[in-house]
């Protein structure tokens, strides 16, 4: 897809530009010290889902991280505008926030409000073997940290070993890593929230495992009671995952993603689960029922 197909508004701009005419200050905060904030989402009919829920994080990761207040609505408008300017296409859009700009070795004080870049362009290819086939993934060798309790309420850009992890994905040639946390308990994968299931039971890490607070997560979590089963978040040792009747990964732009292998190990009968169907179907069917006839 060309490169006209995707799209940058800046904040305080009246319209979208190409990602070629898209500039930083080279005094932005975020691309000085990597104090930026970001988002992802994605659209269902062309029109973005949970918007409200990913906003409301932000807001809450700003507020602890000491930003300057966001103008969430104009924010809001920019990126409905995106989606609708690439319909009938769906698309990938992104939001990043600076606290603002400084000129580094001073005293810390922003110069002027919150920065912040809506993007907006192509879904990542669509490959229905990810779902019918499930996916394998790897142990990181890092562990996934979370200062002061900050990671489970902010979603910081600068993130070192999330970074690693996917290289070591890649690497690997697998399709996700997963990281425990300090402790050696299981926290999250390196773009997505991890659940298993055991027992009719669907079992995710807590947020004290330090972990996002995923909006996909939340989703799963009030849908498990639909498909008749017990939704539980609690501190989660990786053997549990290599014991379980499914695993399966949750996030905005994967949905939901059946693991089949983790490193060598199979997991249960090494194929897809009706359980982990079942709640991608529903998650599925709330997205696009909840973005149908929506205004943007």
């Amino acid at each position: 897809m060309d490169s006209d197909s995707r799209w940058i508004w800046m904040g305080g701009s009246s319209s979208p530009v190409p990602q070629s005419q898209a500039k930083v200050a080279a005094t932005d905060l975020a691309y000085l010290y990597g104090s930026g904030l970001y988002e992802t989402l994605r659209t269902y009919h062309c029109r973005p889902f949970a918007l409200k829920e990913h906003l409301l994080r932000l807001q809450a990761g700003a507020a602890r991280a000491f930003f300057p207040s966001l103008p969430v609505d104009e924010i809001a408008d920019a990126l409905n505008a995106l989606a609708a300017m690439r319909a009938p296409r769906e698309s990938y859009l992104r939001l990043a926030v600076s606290p603002g700009a400084q000129f580094p070795g001073t005293p810390w004080a922003p110069e002027g409000p919150a920065a912040w870049t809506a993007y907006g362009g192509p879904l990542p290819p669509y490959n229905s073997a990810v779902h019918e086939r499930g996916v394998r993934c790897v142990l990181s060798s890092r562990p996934r940290w979370n200062p002061a309790g900050f990671i489970p309420a902010v979603k910081f850009a600068s993130n070192a070993e999330i970074r690693m992890a996917k290289r070591e994905t890649e690497e690997a040639g697998a399709y996700e890593a997963l990281l425990l946390n300090p402790a050696g308990f299981l926290a999250e994968g390196s773009s997505s929230n991890v659940f298993f299931v055991t027992d009719k039971k669907v079992i995710t890490p807590d947020l004290a495992s330090g972990i996002l607070d995923g909006v996909t997560r939340s989703l799963i979590l009030k849908l498990a009671p639909e498909a008749r089963l017990v939704a539980e978040e609690r501190p989660v040792l990786p053997l549990e995952l290599y014991e379980a009747d499914e695993v399966f990964l949750a996030s905005t732009l994967k949905e939901v993603v059946p693991v089949v292998k983790i490193g060598d190990v199979a997991i249960s009968e090494g194929r897809p689960g009706l359980i982990t169907d079942r709640l991608l179907g529903l998650f599925q069917e709330y997205a696009l029922e909840s973005t149908r006839g929506a205004e943007t």
